[in-house]
């Protein structure tokens, strides 16, 4: 493992750099390697971990940097079951800041760290380890480790990882918030196009992460669903009564679910409705409310959105919130998509 770089002081340029660097990863791939690469700007360290705690699981392992790949073998064969900061969060589920050695000083409420202590600390050369956990999502909270080779982690270490604490948890809510509102609106999660459409998506162990409110509610009118889901296997669809049930799987890396699966119900065609047109404008404005109409005629109409606004007597913010109730009542993700399905009135 390479030298200890030297810590960051909070107000020098260079922190506020690698801050607008995690603020812009948001909802990417690279977001937690950026977000402990923060963490880790502010207190010296030989090495780092991200690891992924579940109530259901043992320890998984999402990122390393500086360590040996025999080194995190051995973690995730041997000492992942031992692992007291796994042990603490399954017992508490506790968010926020927690040392190796704290454990030996009984900090811990009666986790036994010896038993990790003499295979891990051995096998990975390091004298301690300072992580911070995040609220738990879904079943599982993730941790960011730092660890030192040598001493252990000063009291005015972790008061100031305490200090930081609450801007690195404020911006993993802010990311995994970016992925539910994909999943809710966007329609942007491995391109499938999710805006209004009953979705539920299951971790690894099949518990649930998340389930929108259309996917609930048909859900309990019709048992057949859940019997799709329960009997899924590695089928990508399945045809029922009254819908499609569309089926994908994430990878390992996916921050809300890895290796989840998510499923969408999709209106299921009509016997020759291969090609047919798309539905006219009245069925879904059978569907919305008086002031959804409103908007949907404006904008059918071509209007914009501060046109919209002027003319219902509403803030622009309002007109956007509306506009997102009728993308997911017509199952579009934007105005060009709605405009397309629909298309605008003769003038």
């Amino acid at each position: 493992m390479s030298a200890e770089a030297a810590p960051i002081r909070l107000a020098q340029a260079d922190w506020f750099r690698r801050v607008g660097e995690v603020a812009s990863s948001v909802g990417t791939d690279r977001f937690h390697q950026q977000l402990v690469e923060l963490f880790g700007s502010t207190i010296p360290h030989s090495a780092s971990w991200i690891i992924r705690y579940s109530r259901v699981a043992p320890p998984d392992v999402i990122y390393t940097w500086n360590v040996p790949q025999d080194v995190v073998e051995f973690y995730s064969a041997r000492c992942a079951p031992l692992d007291p900061f796994s042990a603490h969060w399954k017992r508490f589920e506790e968010p926020g800041v927690r040392t190796l050695a704290g454990f030996d000083r009984g900090d811990g409420a009666a986790v036994d760290p010896k038993p990790y202590n003499r295979l891990f600390k051995a096998a990975a050369k390091i004298s301690d380890e300072l992580g911070v956990f995040f609220s738990t999502v879904g079943n599982s909270s993730l941790g960011l480790f730092l660890e030192r080779e040598k001493g252990r982690f000063t009291a005015a270490e972790i008061e100031r990882t305490k200090l930081v604490f609450p801007v690195l948890d404020g911006f993993h809510k802010t990311h995994i918030g970016r992925i539910f509102d994909r999943l809710r609106f966007a329609g942007e999660v491995n391109e499938t196009q999710l805006a209004g459409r009953p979705t539920l998506v299951l971790d690894r162990h099949g518990l649930e992460i998340f389930a929108n409110a259309g996917w609930r509610e048909a859900a309990a009118h019709d048992p057949a669903i859940l019997d799709a889901v329960a009997s899924a296997g590695e089928e990508r669809q399945i045809t029922l009564p009254d819908f499609l049930l569309k089926i994908e799987r994430f990878d390992r890396y996916f921050p809300l679910a890895p290796s989840g699966t998510m499923f969408v119900l999709a209106p299921k065609p009509e016997a020759g409705a291969e090609g047919a047109a798309e539905r006219p404008s009245s069925a879904i404005e059978s569907g919305l409310t008086a002031r959804e109409r409103d908007v949907f005629d404006l904008v059918m109409a071509g209007k914009t959105t501060g046109a919209i606004a002027q003319a219902l007597g509403i803030s622009k913010g309002a007109v956007k919130n509306v506009r997102l109730r009728i993308y997911r009542k017509a199952e579009v993700s934007s105005e060009r998509a709605l405009v397309q399905k629909f298309g605008r009135p003769a003038t």
